[in-house]
């Protein structure tokens, strides 16, 4: 059996370009959507269950990493959605803003939740089926770049005449163009937070 025990030292955040929002959502020895997110990360790039949590598997092959200096090869994301008028979405790598886009949130019948997520499934194309707040049923066909991160809500390309104010039914709508460029930046576990 391993034990562990923790080190004494000063921790830092690496990220001070990044919205307040999502580091005040860290602490040093707590169990926060951070870690979720970067376990996800973590076991997606070493084929394991994406779940955010820490099982037999997860924790041998975490042990397996730092013995062996495996680091994620990718660069750390991170989406911030804001809901203020005109509505964006904000892609961060590596503490740098990267790319800016005009999105739809959801209408006040159906509206984005706020808070932090991790995405936890991702399509290059799908189908959207649901029902409308008045009760009729949509069915939305060949919808690209889709990256799932709270229940029903995603990331996603969606064709309006407009953009910046909600007109979703949760989701956060972009332009295909703007869609295609996120969605390769939100590999499962990149945190999306709405606010």
């Amino acid at each position: 059996m391993i034990f562990t025990k923790l080190v004494p030292g000063t921790f830092h955040w690496r990220f001070n370009a990044l919205p307040r929002v999502l580091r005040s959502q860290w602490s040093v020895g707590s169990n926060n959507v951070i870690v979720r997110g970067a376990l996800m990360r973590f076991q997606s790039v070493h084929g394991l269950a994406t779940t955010g949590n820490i099982d037999g598997a997860t924790w041998r092959t975490l042990f397996q990493a730092v013995v062996g200096h495996q680091f994620d090869p990718a660069t750390y994301n991170y989406v911030y959605v804001s809901k203020s008028l005109p509505e964006t979405a904000k892609l961060y790598a590596n503490n740098a803003l990267v790319y800016t886009a005009l999105v739809n949130t959801g209408i006040a019948a159906a509206p984005t939740a706020n808070g932090t997520y991790p995405v936890y499934l991702r399509y290059t194309t799908t189908t959207m089926s649901g029902t409308n707040p008045n009760g009729t049923h949509y069915h939305d066909t060949g919808i690209p770049w889709v990256s799932y991160f709270n229940g029903g809500d995603a990331l996603h390309g969606f064709i309006r005449s407009s953009y910046g104010y909600p007109q979703s039914l949760g989701c956060v709508e972009m332009t295909f163009s703007s869609a295609a460029s996120i969605w390769p930046r939100t590999p499962i576990g990149t945190l999306v937070s709405v606010q």
